[in-house]
């Protein structure tokens, strides 16, 4: 079927909308508005990210890519990841603009690979297309000598200045010193980290965008986030680095995939991650000690190895049961997932 122009820029609107919420495995305008905000946080990171999704959604419907995909943001939300790591790493300039369609390309390419290799097996990719092109991208960068590294993050100040002016560093001040519980600050900027924001208002309005989003996913990053504190603090792990090596977000991803949107949330899938997180974290630090060698981060690996290795377990039961259903139907919330499961 050939849609009309009008068709067309609705797929788009939506395709582009929906690259940010299905970060969180949502299609709630509202929360994709939040995110967007959000991601502009950092001005070149966010208009980045929105290129690398423009190119990724024209590049799905010009070749011919489901246009149902498109719409949702499934061939949008990896390049999105990929474009807002870029622009938060690499100082602006001609060899900055001319990399972004390169990166959007090479993470669409990933994405339409391994969608096609996991779909076989009724798997999701999650995030391996942003992982490939985000560690391809840093490997290669180095032998780009115009392409500097951004300063940026170091002179905060100035960059919120130049966004809104003085009141909303006064703004972030004082938010920044509103809140002193340490657990509640490594939960926000855990949940800031997702979109590559540094900073407890970013963390502050997605966890706000959860709330709206799906109650049973803000509990399910809420549980994720304090079950990971725990194995930390009684293992004596290094708790500080849930936040500042962009890891914390694994344990919130993971515990909202499988409690609540890739499995019907009920009392076992909730009591399941109490075994998993602490299984997260074992994969997380084995892999912060190997891909520091390469000076790599490990990004969102952990929660793409454990979330992708337990749903093709339950796939392959011989007795599924009743315990763990598997989502039959995707309605892109907890909430209406669990509802039109007992209708």
């Amino acid at each position: 079927m050939i849609l009309r122009l009008p068709d067309k820029i609705r797929v788009h609107t939506e395709g582009f909308r929906n690259s940010y919420s299905q970060v969180f495995f949502s299609d709630n305008g509202w929360f994709a508005l939040m995110l967007i905000l959000v991601s502009f946080m950092d001005m070149y990171a966010g208009m980045s990210g929105a290129l690398s999704v423009v190119i990724s959604n024209l590049l799905a419907q010009s070749m011919g890519f489901n246009e149902w995909l498109v719409r949702k943001g499934y061939y949008g939300y990896n390049s999105l990841l990929t474009g807002l790591g870029f622009g938060l790493t690499f100082q602006p300039g001609l060899p900055f603009f001319l990399l972004i369609p390169v990166a959007a390309l090479m993470t669409f390419l990933f994405t339409v690979t391994f969608q096609g290799i996991l779909y076989k097996y009724a798997l999701p990719y999650l995030s391996i297309p942003f992982l490939l092109g985000i560690w391809m991208i840093m490997l290669s960068s180095g032998h780009f000598s115009a392409l500097g590294l951004s300063v940026r993050g170091i002179y905060t100040n100035n960059e919120l200045y130049a966004i809104g002016g003085k009141w909303l560093i006064d703004a972030t001040e004082w938010f920044d010193h509103l809140i002193v519980n340490e657990g509640l600050r490594i939960y926000l900027y855990s949940l800031g980290a997702i979109f590559f924001q540094q900073n407890l208002l970013a963390g502050l309005l997605i966890a706000l965008g959860i709330l709206i989003y799906s109650r049973i996913a803000f509990s399910l990053s809420l549980i994720g986030f304090l079950l990971a504190w725990i194995f930390y603090r009684i293992t004596g792990a290094d708790i500080t680095s849930l936040g500042y090596n962009y890891i914390g977000f694994n344990y919130i991803l993971t515990s909202i995939a499988l409690g609540g949107f890739f499995i019907i949330p009920s009392r076992w899938s909730y009591l399941w991650l109490v075994w998993v997180l602490p299984l997260v974290i074992v994969v997380t630090t084995g892999f912060q000690q190997l891909f520091a060698l390469f000076r790599l981060g490990v990004y969102a690996l952990p929660f793409n190895v454990v979330v992708i290795t337990f749903l093709y377990v339950l796939k392959i039961r011989e007795k599924p049961g009743k315990r763990l259903i598997e989502t039959p139907v995707q309605h892109f919330s907890p909430e209406k997932n669990l509802y039109n499961l007992r209708i």
